[in-house]
């Protein structure tokens, strides 16, 4: 298992947070200092946040950020494909 943001609930809880407090990502940088318009519109869009970005808009939202920490199944996947390769080498 491996930790993991639940980027889908984030972006649901953004776009409610906005729209509870008749906010836009323009005017939510003017209330809350330390957002910005890009920030708010990657969570938005479930879009990787930075930590500090997350935890800027949680505490704008008055959210416990850790509410969004998920544990997900790593994948079994090879960096490279594990197939014969052929190399040249003195005859």
């Amino acid at each position: 298992m491996q930790p993991e943001i639940d980027r889908a609930r984030l972006a649901r809880d953004v776009r409610q947070w906005l729209s509870d407090n008749d906010l836009t990502t323009r005017s939510a940088q003017q209330a809350c200092p330390g957002l910005n318009p890009a920030m708010i519109s990657r969570a938005c869009s479930q879009s990787i946040l930075s930590a500090a970005s997350m935890l800027a808009l949680c505490a704008a939202m008055k959210r416990d950020p850790t509410a969004y920490l998920i544990f997900v199944d790593k994948r079994n996947q090879a960096v490279t494909a594990n197939v014969h390769r052929e190399t040249r080498g003195a005859a």
